[in-house]
């Protein structure tokens, strides 16, 4: 599948950007503007965006979520974002990357799907946050990093 797999940090930096409120600090104005920037970027070069299901779910549980945002989320992501469920042979995949790591398998089952939907469908995972994704090795895992906080 040609494309990129957004992670999660990538897509709230994106609807941070859209709230009315000043970023608090540098750095999240950085992070913000630059998730802006590589979004329309690449929907300007026609590459195919997706993301996965668990992404979906961990931008929506935040409980300070405004309405504003919620629908965002909701209503616009789809637009340009495919998201990808969690299929039997993702499952698959995670259960691998599960029994070999005991961090995905406690504390970092998200990331855990998010990395086998990119193992699966074979699509770059565009991240922030690498050491998030570092607990398993894995040939068909490609991480990349568009930008970093300063």
């Amino acid at each position: 599948m040609n494309g990129y797999l957004l992670d999660t940090n990538i897509l709230i930096d994106w609807i941070r950007h859209f709230r009315r409120s000043r970023p608090k600090n540098e750095k999240q104005r950085f992070c913000q503007e630059s998730a802006k920037e590589l979004i329309e970027s690449l929907i300007l070069d026609d590459q195919p965006l997706f993301t996965s299901c668990h992404t979906l779910k961990e931008l929506l549980q935040y409980p300070h979520l405004s309405i504003e945002e919620e629908a965002r989320i909701i209503d616009k992501l789809p637009r340009f974002v495919g998201i990808l469920s969690t299929t039997a042979d993702v499952a698959q995949v995670a259960g691998m990357l599960s029994r070999q790591s005991y961090e995905y398998r406690e504390h970092h089952i998200e990331d855990c799907y998010i990395a086998a939907t990119a193992i699966h469908y074979k699509l770059p995972l565009l991240t922030r946050n690498p050491d998030d994704y570092h607990y398993v090795e894995h040939p068909d895992l490609k991480i990349s990093v568009p930008y970093q906080e300063p």
